[in-house]
């Protein structure tokens, strides 16, 4: 049996228990490595940002409604307007289209040149037998000039307002009928039957057409584009019927 001297034993021994000590002193790195199963992988998540919802959520709207909608008032007194009977309702229609046309007519002054409660026999249909009925000049004040370019506004705003509203043109109606817009206001509670019938009847405003009755010869094509239709007219019963 071979026998190591004394100095090689106590070497050996010596470099032993360095070799244990290094494999017994993995570094603080490694030994975390090593207790993480094999195919797995720590990860951290982050919170989803609490408003997230609420801001995607706030941008939907509930109602297309044009932004200058006014609910007029139900306030039915009558008044005089340039020699014409209108009630209170309308006259407010009235000033509020003429906010919105901010042109030089005066549709709820001296343009107005037919109001309501007016028999003027069969040139209206008997629109004007009740109430929210307006006729209104285009021309220039004290002349026969047609202001072409404020029409289209003028007619934007009245719809806007809560009329049906619709240009007859010079002859239009009968021989020499004179050039205006016709304007009938929608859920007037006293609109006479051919007038209710201008709004939702086969030839009405609400369906896409002029106004003018089958007895004229319509139903014809509205020139001015669709009906306008607010919330408070909704609330009253009136739709888009095309």
């Amino acid at each position: 049996m071979l026998k190591l001297s004394r100095p090689r034993w106590g070497a050996a021994w010596i470099m032993l228990l360095l070799l244990m000590g290094c494999l017994g002193t993995l570094p603080q790195t490694e030994r975390a490595a090593t207790s993480t199963p094999t195919g797995f992988a720590i990860t951290t998540q982050t919170p989803l940002p609490p408003t997230l919802t609420a801001t995607l959520t706030s941008t939907i709207t509930s109602t297309p409604e044009p932004a200058d909608c006014q609910k007029p008032p139900e306030d039915y007194t009558r008044l005089e307007i340039n020699g014409w009977t209108i009630n209170q309702r309308t006259f407010a229609m009235l000033t509020h289209a003429q906010e919105l046309y901010g042109g030089e007519l005066e549709i709820n002054g001296y343009a107005i040149t037919q109001g309501s409660y007016h028999d003027n026999g069969a040139a209206s249909f008997g629109t004007h037998l009740g109430g929210g009925a307006v006729d209104l000049s285009v021309l220039r004040r004290g002349t026969y000039t047609v202001l072409w370019d404020d029409v289209e506004p003028l007619i934007h705003a009245l719809r806007m307002a809560g009329f049906a509203a619709w240009l007859r043109e010079y002859g239009e109606l009968y021989a020499d009928s004179p050039i205006h817009i016709h304007a009938i206001a929608i859920g007037d509670q006293e609109l006479s039957a051919p007038a209710e019938d201008q709004l939702t009847g086969p030839a009405g405003y609400f369906r896409g057409y002029n106004g003018l009755p089958a007895s004229f010869g319509g139903p014809f094509p509205d020139r001015h584009g669709g009906p306008i239709l607010c919330q408070w007219m909704i609330d009253l019963g009136y739709q888009d019927l095309r």
